[in-house]
């Protein structure tokens, strides 16, 4: 972290400045992802759709409604927290398959409805953001998104430490023991949906005022199947790790970008591998490596 924040001051240029301030969002979606899924249990695919609600709400919010900018970010966390929270008691007491569904589903309406809806949402050809600061410079929205990723990871790891930290585990590993022990499970399960989800929306509305652009395509299957590849591919049972695999993979892509589609072909292999070679993810297998407990 220390090396990011010095990156911008040793000469790091616009172009690499743009992709890591782009790798922080994605690194910010992927641990909040793997809070839900690695350390709660439950998978959900609509955490591409909640930051793309965030970003929407947050430029409907300084554009149409008057809602200053300062003030339009919280509002976008706090609009995909009370999608999710809505979303979450409805779908979390599914299991398995059928709640991976009800999400693509969730997605694939919002997804929907905002593309039809030309008339707030200007339909598929995308949303004009404003600019968060009056420089034309991406340095201050790399510091932003690093500080969110920081903020993120802090919260998510505090929560973790706590006593919610031992009720999504017991959750996890057996929800009707945790159940019978007295673990209020579909409360809790809700809780990590909703906050998750804010998190998704807050990275999302940075996102939106960065590129200054938004489309329905930020909250298609193919995204949230990136999203999910980071954390796999950085290992989504830590939210460091799968931090580090939005960072690791949103370089390896823009890095063998000379190639074409290729990369994509290597992007796919390298999820393959990593499932089979490296379920914890690399950056586990690499720790796993260096503490001398083999691969």
């Amino acid at each position: 972290m220390v090396a990011l924040l010095l990156l911008p001051l040793f000469g790091l240029d616009e172009y690499w400045i743009y992709i890591l301030t782009i790798g922080f969002y994605y690194a910010v979606l992927a641990a909040s992802w793997s809070l839900l899924v690695g350390y709660v249990g439950r998978i959900s695919f609509a955490h591409a759709a909640m930051s793309g609600i965030g970003a929407y709400a947050s430029i409907l919010a300084s554009t149409v409604w008057g809602l200053p900018l300062a003030l339009s970010i919280p509002f976008a966390g706090l609009s995909a927290a009370l999608i999710g929270l809505a979303i979450g008691r409805l779908c979390l007491r599914l299991h398995g398959a059928y709640l991976g569904l009800t999400t693509i589903a969730f997605s694939e309406i919002v997804r929907i409805t905002i593309t039809a809806e030309h008339e707030l949402t200007r339909g598929s050809l995308g949303l004009a953001a404003p600019a968060l600061f009056e420089t034309t410079g991406r340095v201050p929205y790399y510091y932003s998104l690093l500080a969110l990723l920081g903020v993120s990871l802090l919260v998510m790891w505090l929560i973790l430490r706590s006593r919610i930290g031992l009720f999504f585990a017991a959750i996890r590993e057996d929800e009707d023991a945790a159940a019978s022990l007295g673990v209020r499970v579909v409360r809790w399960k809700i809780f990590a949906f909703s906050f998750s989800s804010a998190v998704a929306g807050i990275a999302g509305a940075f996102y939106a005022h960065f590129v200054q652009l938004v489309a329905p395509s930020m909250m298609s299957i193919q995204e949230m199947g990136f999203i999910l590849s980071m954390a796999v591919i950085g290992g989504f049972q830590n939210i460091f790790t799968a931090a580090l695999g939005g960072i690791f993979l949103e370089i390896l892509l823009e890095v063998s970008r000379e190639i074409g589609e290729w990369r994509m072909t290597i992007f796919g292999l390298v999820v393959i591998a990593v499932l089979r070679f490296a379920p914890n993810g690399l950056f586990g297998w690499a720790q796993r490596l260096i503490v001398g407990r083999g691969p």
